[in-house]
């Protein structure tokens, strides 16, 4: 019994050490060229596969549109063409979507500078309180990530969390009813 648990712990960690990425890795970021930001939280890429460039529609996981403002919804979206449009960048799907699914779900990574790690673009719209987060379609690995980053914004107070003065009131000697118009 205990060569044959013996046996099977070493045929588990030969194939551990002979196959480490093809059986245990995680599967390589995909590199797209985006074409066009049509909405805040979805792109227009192109991927090649299979030695042609194909079209794909992708929708940034975690992220939704803020609709309810148009001032707000215009800066997502300007910021979102000044960080990827154009560009190559890396794609991750989100936990649970598939290339089958059409629009693509999940993370869009570009690196700004070379020297430094690539960031995500979903969670720069987050932090930046352009966008809100959708926990629908934020996968599981990356949620709590996103969260932060909402919060984080919350608490700076920028974007749709913008803290707006309140008027002060004016004190004057006279009541409003005795001011002659």
């Amino acid at each position: 019994m205990k060569n044959a648990l013996f046996g099977v712990l070493c045929m588990a960690l030969m194939v551990f050490l002979v196959f480490p990425f093809e059986a245990f890795g995680e599967e390589e970021l995909r590199e797209l060229r985006i074409v066009r930001c049509v909405r805040p939280n979805l792109v227009i890429a192109e991927v090649l596969e299979r030695g042609e460039f194909k079209r794909v529609r992708v929708k940034l996981a975690g992220v939704s549109s803020p609709l309810e403002n148009p001032e707000i919804y215009r800066l997502a979206l300007f910021r979102l063409r000044e960080l990827v449009e154009g560009q190559r960048v890396r794609f991750d799907f989100a936990l649970g979507h598939t290339p089958k699914e059409h629009p693509w779900v999940g993370y869009l990574y570009v690196q700004q500078d070379p020297e430094e790690e690539p960031c995500i673009v979903n969670a720069v719209l987050l932090c930046e309180g352009l966008v809100t987060l959708d926990e629908k379609t934020a996968g599981r690995n990356l949620l709590g990530y996103l969260l932060s980053m909402q919060e984080k914004a919350k608490e700076a107070g920028v974007g749709l969390w913008k803290k707006v003065p309140r008027e002060s009131k004016k004190e004057t000697d006279e009541c409003p009813s005795c001011i002659i118009r």
